[in-house]
């Protein structure tokens, strides 16, 4: 078993979880993490074959066989828009979070991947903010998890304005995407 798969087996069963238990949630939620699992768990305590251990065919998590290579997750930030330090964290961190998030609910066996490898994120620079939707709309047609804040308007920027874009996955198709950027 993968260490990673191994250490969130580990981590459900010290949390009290039996091993059919935390096999069969990590299973169906693409081993991406312990609260996905527990979630799953919540959502399926009347499942009959909750205690059955899983066949031994279908233990080992995809992301081991269909990943296998690095993952990144990228922040590509409106240049145009001249946002202080502080709001541009903050757009940042919106991106971050909201990528994550996305990451979580499409149950992406790629997360687990970009956990277990060091989390890489990015930060890029592009010249302007109408240029953003074009990166998500071309990580998108790779299969990549992309997503965009738009600002609230509540403070620097008018209501609406798109100031970040997340893509995450495997580096090398975030690269066909963003490579030519800058860091920022």
């Amino acid at each position: 078993m993968d260490p990673t798969a191994q250490f969130f087996l580990e981590q459900l069963e010290a949390m009290g979880f039996s091993r059919p238990r935390a096999s069969r949630a990590l299973h169906h939620t693409h081993h991406v993490g312990i609260e996905p699992a527990i979630t799953w768990l919540a959502e399926h305590t009347d499942d009959p074959e909750l205690d059955q251990p899983l066949p031994e065919q279908i233990e080992t998590p995809a992301f081991v066989s269909g990943v296998g290579c690095e993952c990144k997750v990228v922040l590509v930030v409106a240049q145009d828009l001249h946002m202080s330090p502080g709001k541009l964290a903050a757009q940042c961190a919106h991106a971050a979070v909201g990528i994550y998030k996305l990451m979580v609910r499409q149950g992406l066996p790629l997360l687990a991947a970009w956990e277990a490898t060091g989390e890489k994120t990015v930060v890029l620079a592009t010249t302007s903010s109408r240029q953003l939707p074009g990166y998500v709309q071309s990580a998108e047609a790779l299969q990549l998890p992309a997503y965009l804040v738009r600002d609230a308007g509540r403070t620097e920027v008018a209501a609406g304005s798109v100031t970040v874009a997340a893509i995450g996955g495997q580096s090398e198709k975030i690269d066909q995407v963003t490579g030519r950027l800058k860091t920022f």
